[in-house]
């Protein structure tokens, strides 16, 4: 009876015994699986917070480079701004100094302006006696020009110029027209000719008087029938009546010279 019981306390020592490694692996095994969750775990937080870490360089970095860019675009364009200023203070230099010489300007043309004006008056009143109405209303017109003081030296020179101009093309032209003519105290509508400034001549609307400006006596000179005749022809001619031909007009004397 003692045999059997030894055997099978005998057997279960030799199965406890050969359990006892395999638990003790499993929890070794079970240890080292915590530890290595435990070592992955805290690996994969480190790595986030490098990831994190590096994350925040590259930005910072990144906001570095960009202020840096925008440090240097500011620094360029306040570089620009200032030459902009500079070239406008130099311009604003520029036009000062244009206004002050034009200033200068002015007060030396003025006086010429009007003694170009004052030497008109003079030419007209000396000229032959045409188209009186329409030079003095120039005249006029020219000497209210001189006085005002919202037109520039400028423009009143191009009007001086202009109606200098006119006279000229009047020593140029060939015109009949119609106007007044005011001879002792009275006053009629007749038909002027006017060749150049070399003739001027007035025939009657009847056509039956004519008459030659002589300048030198300043006075008219009745002419003959003959050349009434002529003289109305001529005027014909100018209105582009008739056909231009070949005239025989009266010429003023030339002025006797002492």
């Amino acid at each position: 009876m003692n045999l059997p019981i030894k055997k099978l306390l005998l057997s279960g020592l030799l199965s406890l015994s050969a359990i006892a490694p395999a638990v003790v692996l499993a929890a070794d095994l079970t240890s080292s699986e915590k530890q290595a969750s435990a070592n992955h775990k805290v690996a994969k937080q480190s790595q986030q917070r490098i990831d994190s870490f590096e994350d925040s360089t590259r930005a910072a970095r990144d906001e570095y480079l960009n202020n840096e860019r925008m440090s240097g675009v500011t620094e360029a364009y306040n570089r620009q701004i200032m030459l902009l200023v500079k070239s406008q203070e130099d311009e604003l230099a520029d036009l000062d100094a244009q206004l002050q010489s034009i200033e200068e300007t002015d007060q030396a043309v003025l006086p010429m302006l009007s003694r170009m004006v004052e030497m008109l008056h003079k030419f007209v009143a000396a000229d032959l006696p045409f188209l009186n109405e329409e030079r003095q209303k120039r005249l006029a017109k020219l000497d209210a020009l001189l006085l005002r003081a919202d037109v520039s030296v400028a423009e009143k020179y191009r009007q001086i110029l202009e109606a200098y101009m006119v006279e000229v093309q009047y020593g140029r032209t060939f015109e009949a027209y119609s106007g007044r003519l005011d001879q002792e105290g009275s006053s009629r509508q007749v038909n002027f000719l006017r060749l150049g400034r070399t003739g001027l001549y007035y025939q009657t609307l009847s056509g039956q008087e004519s008459a030659l400006w002589q300048p030198a006596q300043k006075r008219w000179l009745l002419l003959s029938e003959e050349q009434n005749l002529t003289l109305r022809k001529a005027i014909q001619i100018a209105q582009q009546q008739q056909v231009p031909s070949l005239i025989d007009l009266p010429l003023p004397a030339l002025e006797s010279r002492s």
